[in-house]
């Protein structure tokens, strides 16, 4: 099957047989869609052609442009609103809660039976939820790393526009590397942050990161595990 999965800044094209191994092609949301196919190697040509096509995001102009892009019969209806049945919550309104958080959610609570988390899925937006004795018991989203630097450089007058990378140290000795650091440092302080408050009452709780920045948080935070492809493996289980 193929799943598409449209973020605010990238989309992940994927294709999987069983829900745990995944052939992932990621291109900018904003991208034009027909190049995007074309541009695809083989054997996505055949795989777009053939296969059901499963569609979710947070961007919903998108997703229709993506929808547009198959025929009808090759494009297959879920339901969102069947992760309430899967993972108690009580988050309201409860359709407000966003397509990449319900599957990085719904990956935590069935890869990580039993455990408590607070899963973080670092892209456009960070979010931090809380998962615990079986249930999600809410969150916190703060700008991501990318959105926080652009604002920065559009908000004053000489602070230059970066992209997010790697940084060593504390405290910078340029403007760049204070911007760097000074943006993964104060997200990497808000994860800890939310795992201490967490752990006041769940005591083992435990940290999963996901996100194309959650390699970078990583680094800075120093404990964590990264699973890449939370995203993707949730949107499968929610099709279960």
């Amino acid at each position: 099957m193929i799943l598409i999965a449209v973020g605010n800044t990238h989309t992940q094209i994927a294709h999987t047989e069983d829900g745990h191994d995944f052939l992932v092609e990621r291109r900018p949301s904003s991208a034009d869609i027909a190049d995007v196919r074309a541009q695809l190697p083989p054997p996505w040509p055949r795989w777009l052609a053939q296969e059901p096509v499963y569609i979710g995001g947070v961007v919903p102009e998108r997703e229709a442009a993506w929808r547009a892009q198959f025929a009808r019969e090759q494009l297959c209806p879920w339901d969102p609103e069947r992760f309430h049945a899967l993972l108690p919550n009580a988050y309201r309104p409860p359709e407000s809660l966003g397509f990449d958080r319900r599957c990085c959610l719904l990956a935590a609570a069935y890869d990580w039976p039993g455990r408590n988390l607070l899963v973080v899925d670092a892209g456009t937006a960070i979010t931090l939820d809380l998962l615990a004795e079986g249930r999600f018991r809410g969150g916190r989203i703060l700008p991501g790393l990318g959105l926080s630097l652009r604002a920065l450089a559009q908000q004053t007058a000489r602070l230059p526009e970066l992209v997010p990378e790697d940084r060593t140290g504390d405290f910078g000795n340029s403007t760049q590397e204070c911007l760097l650091l000074g943006v993964t440092a104060g997200a990497a302080a808000a994860v800890d942050a939310a795992l201490l408050d967490g752990r006041r009452r769940y005591p083992d709780l435990d940290l999963l990161l996901t996100g194309g920045d959650a390699p970078l948080l990583r680094q800075r935070l120093g404990h964590g595990e990264v699973a890449p492809q939370l995203l993707l493996r949730g949107f499968f289980l929610l099709l279960q």
